[in-house]
């Protein structure tokens, strides 16, 4: 029982540090320029990132394009407030 507790504990703390890992990086990423793209795991992640820092945002269009040679979703967005955004997204580890 001490083993898996144990066990448990090493993964639970290896995941908050991999999830502080990401949000650390995400925080500084706006995603308004190639140079600050957010990265993300998944085309889901890329939306529930867009309500997260701009609710109630209508997306407009999708495209795959690059940044450099990196693959990149840019999403074109009106806020709530009416102004028109394009956000990057870094898919790399995906696509």
């Amino acid at each position: 029982m001490k083993r898996f507790i144990a066990t448990s504990v090493l993964v639970v703390s290896a995941a908050i540090a991999s999830s502080a890992a990401n949000s650390t990086q995400n925080q500084e990423a706006d995603g308004l320029s190639c140079s600050t793209r957010v990265k993300v795991a998944g085309v889901r992640e890329e939306y529930e990132w867009i309500r997260a820092h701009y609710p109630g945002a209508n997306i407009n269009s999708q495209s795959l394009t690059e940044c450099g040679s990196s693959p990149t979703d840019e999403l074109n967005l009106t806020t709530a407030d009416g102004r028109d955004l394009t956000i990057h997204f870094d898919i790399s580890s995906f696509f």
